[in-house]
């Protein structure tokens, strides 16, 4: 590497962390502001299921009394109040009811003669409220559908008081070390996705279009260095803030659901153990840097053409918000990803990235992802060259 891009990327880290705006971009709001939200939207969640349980509902019975059992099944559920009503409301609240439950006129007769019958739990899951007294009531549909069974045992002749109690449930056995593994393999290659773009922004148009609003461009183009090592030194500065970024939000990530989770007791039953190996951090740095490379020549290459920093940052604007929808489409991937969507910039470093963390990486999946995104970032920096050593679009105005 040539000495002169690398006293041109030195001067550039050196001007970005005098600039309070790059240090709160680079490390504060990753570290910080987004797994912080993370966080507290996890919070909320446990909070909204606290006060569901402890929230006094009201439910409507229509037809209760063809089911003896119903009631008093009900009435035994904290928080439930039954109110006993004729018919179904044309609407909740004029029955001033939160849920109805319906039971079919002539279910016992309907039943023994092999007829369908449909009893419904008619709420709103629009309305906070409602949807808390439908997951009060599951197990009184439980009830229903025991009273149910037995009432057509005993039309078989079946001489039975009660259903057995079976008991068909799912039960999740995933260990907190395999739930972060997945939670790392979904969350973080969308995170360093949006923490690269993000990191690049600001430093890469003040680099260029700044400089030319400071005047200040003119005298680094008087020296001796050549353009390519001007846009190299630039690029490389703009290449260590997006990757000094993306680190920082994965500890940040880290941090708050290992180890700040598991001191709130409200969370340090759903915390989990976001963990990466030292080889799939290798990997994953290594899938980061061409695109890297690519974001941070793309938007050198734009400070160049931008007339002004208010023009460059809507253009980094742009480039920002195209890589933040790319990283929301991995989300959107189950299985394996047809080959064709590790051709697409971006895109395909989320996926190698999630394969890498659930250690399911195909060898023609990398090599395309990596060669692809090498060629595209090869090409945006060499425009970046040729749009940096051209006055006419430097200083077009």
């Amino acid at each position: 590497m040539r000495s002169r891009a690398w006293s041109v990327c030195r001067k550039e880290l050196r001007d970005a962390l005098r600039d309070s705006r790059t240090i709160i971009a680079v490390f504060v709001v990753p570290l910080v502001l987004y797994p912080g939200i993370m966080l507290l939207m996890g919070w909320i969640e446990s909070q909204n299921k606290k006060d569901e349980g402890a929230m006094q509902v009201r439910v409507g019975l229509v037809g209760e009394a063809q089911l003896p059992g119903l009631v008093p099944a009900l009435k035994s559920m904290e928080g439930v109040t039954t109110v006993s009503l004729d018919r179904v409301p044309p609407n909740l609240e004029s029955a001033g009811v939160d849920a109805v439950l319906s039971i079919p006129p002539g279910i016992a007769q309907s039943i023994p003669r092999g007829d369908s019958v449909k009893v419904e739990l008619l709420y709103k899951d629009a309305d906070h409220k409602s949807s808390a007294a439908e997951k009060k009531l599951r197990p009184a549909l439980d009830e229903v559908r025991r009273e149910l069974t037995v009432l057509w045992a005993r039309s078989h002749g079946a001489p039975v008081a009660q259903a057995p109690a079976v008991a068909v449930e799912t039960r999740d056995v995933s260990s907190k070390a395999e739930e972060g593994r997945f939670m790392a393999a979904f969350i973080i290659p969308y995170i360093l996705v949006f923490m690269v773009a993000a990191g690049t922004m600001h430093l890469a148009i003040d680099a260029t279009t700044g400089e030319k609003e400071r005047s200040t461009l003119e005298t680094l183009l008087a020296t001796s260095t050549p353009r390519r090592d001007l846009v190299l030194g630039k690029v490389l500065a703009v290449i260590a803030t997006a990757l000094a970024a993306g680190l920082v939000g994965i500890f940040g990530l880290w941090f708050n659901f290992t180890v700040l989770a598991g001191l709130m007791p409200a969370l340090s039953s759903q915390s989990v153990q976001l963990t990466i190996r030292p080889d799939q951090a290798f990997f994953i740095l290594l899938t980061i840097l061409p695109t890297a490379i690519f974001l941070s020549a793309a938007l050198v290459a734009l400070g160049c053409f931008a007339r002004s920093m208010r023009e460059g940052q809507t253009y980094a604007t742009y480039v920002y918000m195209a890589a933040v929808v790319l990283g929301l489409i991995s989300f959107r991937q189950l299985g394996a990803p047809p080959m064709e969507r590790f051709m697409i910039p971006i895109l395909n470093t989320a996926l190698l990235q999630r394969e890498i963390l659930t250690d399911t990486v195909v060898p023609m999946h990398a090599a395309v992802a990596l060669g692809m995104s090498a060629v595209v970032a090869a090409i945006m920096f060499v425009i970046a060259t040729r749009l940096f050593s051209n006055e006419s679009v430097l200083f077009r105005t």
